[in-house]
């Protein structure tokens, strides 16, 4: 219903539904980016005006001390190296299995490839709690305990089935033509998929990599499980660092929350063009 009419007259029928929509939108701005701006503002705040009540809605003193502080007092620094290289190996070996793998079940014949694309999707039906015990028995075991290397096949397991599912759609929608073109020129099957597929599937790779990415990121429990040292600890195990006994430094925990978000932000706002065309065209199976 159009709140202008064709004869150009205000459609007064239409202003109720209009006005309705208007404030869902509203609320749900304010619902998404509130705890947001909560979190900014306290990290602006010093350690009194955080404790006020009521609670003020921006900070009256502003303060970076509390941005200082977690770089220079805490090993916030080597928290943000870890996750850098937690988050960014997980991308490359993830995508990279799962563009083998996808390119593998939708471009060549074998038997049983119904059954085992099944079986990959049921691993990801594991709830990932339950899979601590084993993960923490095999890395003892192996003594992987406390390095980088158990949280990276930690999170490319949890990421893999997902990634493969998405890539096999482009897979499939790709032109078999253009492949066999190419084996015409010489190449070989593999040849093909990084000459002549790889270079159009950017969305697909891209939509991957962000999951992958915000997953590897952002992750707690495996990261509080399995590493247990301050030098391989990485971001989101490292903001319990602010829970003392008997003390919360909330503005010192929300700068650090902060520094934590944005390079998630940034990452995804980068790539965010790709993200909808490459989930979208990765579920159509043609």
């Amino acid at each position: 219903m159009k709140l202008i009419s064709s004869n150009g007259t205000l459609n007064y029928k239409a202003i109720p539904s209009k006005f309705v929509l208007m404030l869902i939108l509203i609320f749900i701005t304010v619902w998404s980016i509130g705890p947001l701006y909560w979190i900014f503002i306290t990290g602006l705040k010093n350690s009194t005006e955080v404790y006020w009540y009521p609670p003020s809605l921006y900070p009256t003193k502003s303060t970076l001390q509390n941005l200082k502080y977690i770089f220079t007092e805490r090993p916030f620094a080597f928290y943000l190296r870890n996750s850098s290289i937690v988050a960014v190996s997980t991308v490359l070996l993830s995508t990279t299995l799962a563009t083998l793998a996808g390119y593998g079940f939708a471009k060549f014949q074998f038997r049983g490839k119904s059954i085992w694309l099944i079986l990959i999707l049921l691993t990801r039906t594991v709830p990932p709690a339950s899979l601590l015990v084993p993960f923490y028995i095999m890395g003892r075991k192996l003594g992987l305990i406390n390095t980088h290397f158990i949280l990276i096949a930690g999170y490319v397991y949890l990421t893999l089935p997902l990634n493969i599912w998405i890539i096999i759609g482009f897979f499939q929608q790709f032109p078999d033509e253009l492949i066999d073109a190419a084996e015409i020129d010489g190449c070989t099957r593999i040849a093909a998929l990084f000459r002549v597929v790889l270079p159009s599937l950017l969305p697909a790779l891209t939509a991957v990599g962000i999951i992958t990415f915000m997953l590897a990121w952002n992750e707690l429990l495996y990261g509080v499980v399995l590493i247990n040292t301050k030098a391989a600890k990485t971001l989101s195990p490292g903001l319990t660092d602010f829970f003392g006994d008997f003390h919360i430094f909330w503005n010192q925990l929300a700068s650090a929350a902060i520094v934590a978000i944005l390079p998630a932000i940034a990452f995804t706002i980068f790539f965010s063009r790709y993200l909808v065309a490459g989930l979208v065209r990765g579920a159509i199976k043609g």
